[in-house]
């Protein structure tokens, strides 16, 4: 047990920590479950190597994606080193409306409009910070901020050739033709199925968003290519938000910051270099 967790545990009254569980999560943070004396249970998420501002724009994040309709955690502490929040539990059964009532949730947060693309913080995408300078254009700030930055980072420089850098470029001036116009909306960031949970009420909850106003397709990519999520998830969505005909290709372009990602954090690189060669070379 770390000096930070236990530290955090006692300042916030909870009292001696008597029970220690890993959960499951991301590549980035260590977090856990932990159990004090006094009987209540939390979970705490710390980074090896702590970033100024990293928790509590995840703190900041979590209270923007509230009261939509999902389950939120509360923030009980946000420090440079350590963030304490209220445990939501684990083992709940999803209820039988638990698919629509997530897709009408998410549905109600891309309601939440801006007036400009971007957030009012930089926030890290993983391990790197991601540039959200506020932006009028939506295809800029995609093209210079999502998909051109990529070009600069070590690894995928080194795994992508010529041939795909040159393709990471025109799929990023050719955003104009191949999105159409969408407004600023308030993105979760990051919601795939391992930020995805089940409430003790059978309800959905979301954790570990990085928020900014997009494109609300650009939210959505995680929920096509990764989750296969059902039918009756999108059915819900698009009852409550329109897509416009020729969304399920575009998840698939919009992805491509994503996979981008991976290759920098070196996730799964077999897979996912060629995949992302293969995406490029489809888009450009």
């Amino acid at each position: 047990m770390s000096d930070a967790a236990a530290r955090a545990c006692a300042d916030l009254g909870l009292g001696m920590v008597v029970a220690s569980e890993d959960l499951v999560g991301g590549i980035i943070c260590r977090t856990r479950r932990l159990r004090t004396a006094s009987g209540t249970s939390v979970v705490v998420k710390q980074v090896v190597e702590p970033m100024p501002g990293f928790f509590r724009g995840e703190a900041d994040g979590l209270e923007a994606i509230a009261g939509v309709g999902w389950r939120v955690p509360r923030v009980l502490l946000a420090r440079h080193d350590v963030l304490v929040l209220e445990d939501l539990g684990q083992g709940h059964e999803p209820a039988e409306d638990y698919w629509e009532r997530l897709g009408r949730a998410w549905a109600r947060l891309h309601g939440r409009l801006g007036s400009r693309f971007g957030w009012e913080r930089d926030l890290h995408y993983g391990l790197l910070l991601q540039d959200n300078c506020w932006r009028e254009d939506g295809w800029a700030f995609y093209a210079d901020t999502r998909f051109r930055c990529w070009l600069e980072r070590p690894r995928c420089a080194a795994l992508l050739d010529a041939g795909d850098r040159r393709n990471l470029e025109r799929v990023a001036d050719r955003l104009r033709q191949l999105v159409p116009e969408q407004g600023p909306a308030l993105l979760h960031g990051d919601l795939w199925s391992g930020n995805l949970l089940v409430d003790e009420g059978g309800g959905p909850a979301a954790v570990d968003p990085s928020v900014h106003f997009g494109w609300p397709e650009a939210d959505l990519h995680n929920a096509w290519i990764f989750g296969a999520w059902p039918t009756r998830f999108w059915d819900a969505y698009r009852e409550c938000h329109h897509l416009e005909p020729g969304w399920q290709e575009r998840l698939d372009l919009l992805a491509l910051p994503h996979l981008l990602g991976m290759i920098e954090h070196a996730c799964d690189l077999d897979e996912v270099v060629p995949w992302t060669k293969q995406m490029l070379a489809r888009f450009a």
